[in-house]
């Protein structure tokens, strides 16, 4: 595990994006999930569907 350090406005947007997350998806998720969903769709719209796992997600 590593541990990240982001600014409150950062962490206050992540949260809110984080309960938004869990809620639409009804299902118990945690920083790590929405994370990775984050990190698939933005290698998604930079590489198309053939990219989607290039990073590791």
């Amino acid at each position: 595990m590593r541990n990240l350090q982001v600014d409150d406005i950062t962490y206050k947007r992540l949260q809110s994006l984080l309960s938004e997350y869990i809620s639409s998806k009804q299902q118990d998720k945690d920083i790590n999930d929405l994370l990775n969903e984050l990190i698939d769709n933005y290698q998604e719209v930079q590489w198309g569907t053939l990219g989607g796992g290039a990073g590791g997600g």
